[in-house]
């Protein structure tokens, strides 16, 4: 990857929204946040559950999350329009029904190619291994 990648603090993503102590929670596209002009694309953490964290990002075409690394490991799926996932191991096309999961520290980058739908939902689950949730709650 040509440029230095930086490594994404988790307080790029927000705070989580989700109650990390509910038994279940489900999440659509329709959770990601709105479009944003300029890079990054809008980003949005859902939730900070026990293991993992779920973060939404919205890609207009165009819009790249330039070359990045993460502490824990990932994985990377679009839940609407089309996405290109860039490795020093290739490119992947991210299309509904494409998962890729990478190692911790893995350099990446993902993009929209300019003839992508106009609204590209990225689910990232980042794999922290933390615990959240309260066990007093049950």
């Amino acid at each position: 990857m040509a440029r230095k990648p930086f490594h994404m603090p988790p307080k790029a993503f927000g705070p989580a929204e989700a109650d990390p102590n509910a038994n279940v929670t489900v999440f659509t596209a329709d959770d990601a946040p709105d479009l944003r002009s300029g890079t990054p694309p809008a980003m949005l953490r859902k939730l900070e559950g026990d293991g993992a964290n779920l973060i939404f990002l919205t890609f207009a075409p165009g819009q790249v999350l330039r070359s990045h690394t993460s502490a824990h490991p990932i994985t990377v799926q679009a839940l609407s329009g089309n996405l290109e996932l860039t490795t020093d191991d290739g490119d992947v096309v991210l299309e509904p029904g494409t998962v890729v999961h990478l190692r911790a520290m893995v350099v990446h980058e993902v993009f929209a190619p300019n003839d992508a739908a106009e609204q590209n939902v990225l689910l990232l689950t980042m794999f922290t291994g933390e615990r959240h949730s309260d066990d007093s709650a049950s």
